[in-house]
């Protein structure tokens, strides 16, 4: 942990030296949009939509290579559900709770171009971060009482996990760009270690982004 932690902090002050001393170019920008999470290691989850919204750091070098440095906050969750029955136990019928958890998101990224015009698409991969700043439990609705799915206490509030990412920009290297960006993330580190099984979270984002 403490490793990954130090590699993170080096990544960020290279990237954040000035552009003159790497002879690089440096870029700002913004990026938003929407996504869906899930947890594929629980039977029972259904996936949820939520909000990613990042600002990041790029440095574009005279190849077809970039180094590039997301933070930001990702609204992520899951969805479960529960088979309501009467005390003769027939069913009633489904029952399902929605949680909600906020993430500040540090992802670095290596990406690679596939061409250097005004159309730059891009492939992209790195290590991801995640800081559980907030959380909204679900509520079992059931006939005669409500519930809560207390799951979301219970879970670790560190996650490190991967990102992979495809998109293309449009613009020059030097000046203002647009980009369109899929992204899937993973985790790697099990949220709820002392419970059985493995809560591994999953999530799959589609942004728009400017920079300078």
């Amino acid at each position: 942990m403490s490793k990954s932690i130090l590699s993170l902090f080096l990544l960020i002050s290279f990237l954040t030296l000035p552009a003159q001393i790497l002879g690089q170019s440096l870029k700002f920008g913004i990026k938003a949009g929407l996504n869906s999470s899930w947890i594929n290691d629980i039977a029972d989850s259904e996936s949820v939509r939520g909000v990613n919204v990042a600002a990041f750091t790029e440095l574009q070098f005279s190849g077809r290579i970039s180094l590039l440095l997301d933070a930001g906050l990702n609204q992520r969750g899951f969805e479960r559900e529960q088979i309501e029955r009467r005390f003769d136990g027939t069913v009633v019928g489904p029952v399902s709770a929605r949680t909600r958890l906020n993430y500040l998101t540090l992802s670095p990224q290596l990406n690679v171009h596939f061409s250097k015009t005004h159309w730059w698409p891009y492939l992209g991969a790195g290590p991801r971060f995640d800081f559980l700043t907030g959380r909204k439990p679900g509520e079992f609705e059931f006939s005669e009482v409500t519930t809560v799915d207390d799951t979301a206490d219970a879970m670790k509030s560190t996650v490190i996990g991967g990102v992979l990412a495809a998109g293309i920009k449009h613009g020059n290297q030097d000046g203002f760009q647009w980009k369109l960006e899929i992204r899937f993330d993973r985790d790697f580190t099990d949220s709820l270690p002392d419970s059985p099984g493995l809560f591994r979270s999953n999530s799959l984002a589609l942004l728009l982004g400017i920079s300078f």
